[in-house]
């Protein structure tokens, strides 16, 4: 099949407007960083030739002036707060999120077709979202993550409300051994919030993308999700959740492990972690950021090379979630450490995965489920 006939759902990439392109609409977001400027739908498009059949938009990490909002008043956590009480943290929660409920106003004007100027999109390129994973604050206490949730879904509308098909909380950056400090003394709450994911939705659910980071923050994350991940398993079942009906995970980026030309060859602790998941039929990974993770040299720009470094990788991922794969570019974060320029990272990172699978001899129907079948699957749309 030649690249202009194959269907691609890019399951993860980021946008934002030139209106949201300082450090207080992303923290990250210094003035010297490459990536300050309009990353709109047009510019996506520009650069993805042949274009995808759609996009699974990802979060973007937005400002917060602090971890959690503060002052909430114990009055809310009664077991039948009052009116006045709800509002006042709504009131909170509006003040302590302005920028990822910004976000969502974004999102909402890309749902709705109707850009802003600066937006950097048309109505018809807007079609190509096809799904939203948006912001989820799931360390709160659960009433708190509760309303947050009906805060957003006022802020998103019902059309927007409709594509959001999950949320992400970055477990990545917090500082060696915070999360796992994080998880375990609030297990049951991050459990009860992943309970609603897996009601949300009408029932379909919605998905968790789990954000770590081996190569800069170390295993301590990575091995805390894992445990999360089986406590809620064991709630589930305690609960009579059908098996295949739980909130549904999915490892972004490999999990960032660092890569090398020298020496491509994956941690045990990398592998024996994502061995331990395979057995979990709502977990899914996704193929994606790699060409940021390159440690001991400049990231390599022709595809053979590409391949020997990646390749162990990939095939582990892909042994371990079959047909739970999925195709992710990560632009424009592909362009921080990708090698090949702006114009052309989405399609050397396109044509490595294409590459690998045909050398792997992998079948029509399993190739497109990387390209797009597992992703539509996972998130619930259609291309």
């Amino acid at each position: 099949m030649s690249q202009s006939e194959q269907r691609i759902l890019d399951t993860h990439i980021h946008l934002w407007p030139s209106t949201a392109t300082s450090s207080s609409d992303h923290g990250w977001m210094t003035p010297d960083n490459a990536l300050a400027k309009r990353h709109g739908i047009s510019d996506y498009l520009s650069i993805t030739s042949p274009p995808p059949s759609g996009f699974i938009y990802v979060e973007t990490d937005r400002y917060l002036p602090s971890a959690s909002p503060s002052d909430i008043p114990t009055s809310f956590f009664s077991s039948t707060p009052t009116a006045e009480a709800k509002e006042a943290v709504k009131a909170k929660l509006s003040e302590w999120a302005k920028q990822p409920l910004e976000e969502i106003k974004f999102l909402r004007r890309i749902a709705e077709a109707q850009p802003d100027p600066g937006d950097g999109f048309s109505e018809a390129e807007a079609q190509k979202m096809k799904g939203c994973v948006i912001y989820g604050p799931l360390h709160l206490a659960p009433p708190v993550f509760t309303t947050y949730l009906e805060l957003a879904e006022e802020t998103a509308g019902p059309v927007l409300w409709s594509k959001v098909v999950g949320f992400r909380y970055l477990l990545q950056g917090k500082g060696e051994g915070v999360v796992a400090s994080m998880l375990s003394e609030n297990e049951d709450g991050w459990i009860s919030n992943l309970a609603a994911l897996r009601r949300g939705r009408d029932g379909k659910g919605w998905c968790f993308d789990v954000g770590v980071d081996v190569h800069r923050y170390g295993y301590s994350a990575m091995d805390a999700v894992g445990k999360l991940i089986r406590r809620v398993r064991e709630v589930e079942e305690s609960e009579g959740v059908g098996k295949g009906r739980g909130v549904r995970f999915v490892i972004n980026h490999l999990a960032k492990h660092p890569l090398s030309v020298s020496s491509p060859t994956p941690s045990p602790h990398w592998l024996s972690a994502l061995s331990a998941l395979t057995p979990d039929p709502q977990l899914s990974i996704k193929l994606s950021g790699a060409l940021n993770e390159f440690k001991d040299a400049p990231t390599p720009a022709d595809l053979p090379t590409l391949l020997t470094a990646l390749s162990p990788f990939l095939d582990h991922a892909l042994a371990c979630f079959p047909h739970r794969a999925m195709f992710g570019s990560d632009w424009p974060v592909c362009n921080v450490g990708g090698p090949s320029g702006e114009a052309g990272n989405w399609g050397l990172w396109r044509d490595l995965l294409g590459l690998w699978m045909q050398e792997k001899g992998l079948g029509e129907r399993e190739r497109e489920s990387v390209w797009w079948r597992a992703g539509c699957e996972v998130y619930g749309v259609e291309i």
